[in-house]
């Protein structure tokens, strides 16, 4: 089964950073009209996340597929699309996108970032990654721990969610 694809409105930005870190195709569009989100997300067929209702209802009237993100912080919205979606989020380097342009990353030797990265980071690590669109690099550093905590955070979100009794409504 292939992985789905996400749009996300203006106000999901941080959101679609965190979809790609886990290897997901997530389209961000902040400046574009309802309309224009719910056109391109039937053309290329995505998945729409909005934190508007009105948008969100519109998408689904015409046959869009669309959820209403409603947690607060980023671990919330992350393990609600994956209770919602059924899906589950790994780091893996060689799956995820740019966070900031959502083009694939490739591994790439450490001779080829030298010049690249400081020198330090050149020094203390070995394993880099590039983005295909943008050529920024990535290395696991520091922010990596806190990418860990936070997908650990989404994780126990999940059982929760899984152990709680149901709320006895079905999500749209």
């Amino acid at each position: 089964m292939s992985r789905p694809k996400f749009l996300l409105d203006g106000m999901l930005g941080k959101l679609a950073r965190w979809l790609r870190i886990f290897g997901f195709d997530a389209e961000y569009r902040r400046a574009v009209s309802d309309e224009e989100l719910i056109e391109a997300a039937l053309r290329e067929g995505r998945i729409l996340l909005t934190r508007d209702i009105d948008l969100h209802r519109r998408a689904r009237r015409r046959g869009v597929r669309s959820l209403l993100v409603e947690g607060r912080a980023e671990a919330e919205k992350l393990a609600e699309i994956a209770e919602h979606l059924n899906i589950e989020y790994e780091v893996n380097p060689r799956e995820s996108r740019c966070p900031r342009c959502d083009a694939p990353l490739r591994p790439v030797s450490k001779e080829e970032v030298r010049g690249k990265v400081p020198p330090g980071t050149y020094k203390a690590y070995e394993d880099f990654w590039i983005c295909q669109g943008c050529g920024k690099v990535y290395w696991r550093g520091s922010h990596w721990r806190n990418i860990e905590e936070t997908l650990e955070e989404v994780r126990d979100l999940l059982r929760k969610r899984r152990t709680a009794p149901s709320k006895g409504y079905e999500a749209s």
